[in-house]
């Protein structure tokens, strides 16, 4: 495989924290009871779940994305460990890179932070517009954009929907399983640890 799409959060990046964070955050400030457990599942299966299951108003939602795009508000988001490596080894073998992402450019922000931005050939952001996750629409324009042949294109993800959204395009898919939580979701490459990860960019 030469062309990789990566998911941002949860794959690249080990932003849950961070996020958790600052939605606990959000819900001390406007007084919304929850307990780390159950708002983590809900943000397993996508923010806009965990912002419907706590009956985030507009206001709280702003204050909640405000947090949450500090780069510097505590937990820090980091890449997981060897991210860089795998994509450095990725272009050094003549692959490319692509980042899909429901974040808006913040999460380019975050690559720059790290020095990671230079070894992407493109992204979709949230301000792009496309249809959400699982629908395959952001793959299917990089691939045409980009002209990429399909059986040679793998999405990477850590949820339903990343896998959703590749199966819908017709390309191969990897499931960052990191908790073990998704044993029954379908796809063509399921990975515990970014280690299993190398190994698997590397064939």
């Amino acid at each position: 495989m030469k062309h990789f799409i990566w998911d941002f959060d949860g794959m690249l990046f080990d932003t849950y924290p961070h996020t958790l964070a600052a939605f606990c955050e959000t819900c001390r400030r406007f007084g919304v009871p929850f307990t780390e457990e159950e708002v983590f599942a809900h943000l397993k299966v996508t923010v806009w779940d965990a912002l419907a299951f706590y009956g985030f108003t507009e206001e709280m939602t702003a204050a909640f994305y405000s947090i949450e795009n500090d780069l510097d508000f505590s937990p820090p988001g980091k890449p997981y460990p060897m991210i860089p490596q795998i994509l450095e080894q990725i272009v050094n073998n003549g692959g490319k890179n692509y980042l899909y992402t429901h974040r808006d450019r913040v999460a380019v922000q975050y690559l720059e932070r790290y020095g990671l931005w230079g070894l992407f050939a493109d992204a979709v952001t949230r301000e792009l517009g496309f249809p959400h996750k699982p629908a395959p629409d952001a793959i299917e324009y990089l691939a045409r954009k980009h002209n990429l042949p399909k059986g040679d294109c793998l999405m990477l993800g850590d949820r339903l929907i990343d896998i959703g959204a590749g199966r819908s395009a017709g390309v191969r898919t990897c499931l960052f399983d990191e908790f073990g939580d998704l044993p029954e979701t379908p796809c063509d490459y399921r990975v515990h640890r970014t280690e299993e990860l190398a190994e698997l960019v590397g064939r």
